[in-house]
């Protein structure tokens, strides 16, 4: 059964195609309305990047939520996502000056020490695993797996280099061209093919 983070995306894939079909582009021609056209796949890059970005932080809330329902000691987890989780805790503490920190040092205590040892379990909030993350480059998604335990994510799922470099290229093609156009870049466009071809990429990866 797929997670819901999966069920989402996938609802994401097929709402591209329906934007797809707003393209009045015939099948081997040339759009007879290419501003439709541009602004179609502008669009389809944007929207997709985002339903990958929430597949990505679904992941996330979906396995937090397993661990805090779950009996898992917090020394189980890896060093990366504890340092990750408690990173954000501790930012807030120093924020406060020195003779101010009695309420800030509680609730530090109350939410990490148990994933450091020898403290009642506490539950793992996914926005302190994923308030570094900005964009769903490659790089950030390796990092992000990492946490888990997964050194590289594209080599885990793949058997050849050059599946694996057609993933990363198409992926970090979506991330950049969604960047350009969402900063107002408006040179920045994708063609029917481009976006059909993220879309197959974002799913299979997914």
């Amino acid at each position: 059964m797929p997670s819901a983070a999966l069920s989402g995306l996938l609802a994401g894939v097929r709402e591209i195609d329906h934007l797809l079909e707003g393209d009045p582009t015939p099948v081997g021609g040339i759009s007879p309305r290419p501003e439709i056209t541009r602004a179609v796949t502008r669009a389809g890059v944007v929207l997709l990047c985002s339903h990958y970005e929430r597949y990505l932080r679904s992941v996330v809330e979906e396995t937090v939520a397993a661990i805090n329902t779950a009996d898992v000691p917090g020394t189980s987890l890896t060093p990366e996502l504890r340092l990750r989780h408690s990173f954000v805790a501790a930012e807030r503490l120093v924020e406060r000056e020195w003779t101010q920190r009695e309420e800030q040092l509680v609730a530090f205590i109350a939410s990490e020490a148990w994933l450091w040892g020898g403290s009642p379990k506490a539950d793992l909030t996914a926005k302190s695993l994923l308030s570094w993350m900005k964009a769903p480059a490659p790089n950030n998604v390796v990092k992000l797996y990492r946490l888990w335990g997964i050194p590289d994510i594209f080599t885990r799922i793949t058997r050849l280099d050059h599946t694996r470099r057609t993933l990363w290229l198409d992926l970090q093609s979506l991330v950049d061209k969604r960047n350009n156009i969402a900063h107002g870049d408006f040179a920045a466009e994708a063609t029917r093919g481009d976006v059909e071809r993220y879309r197959d990429t974002v799913a299979r990866f997914c």
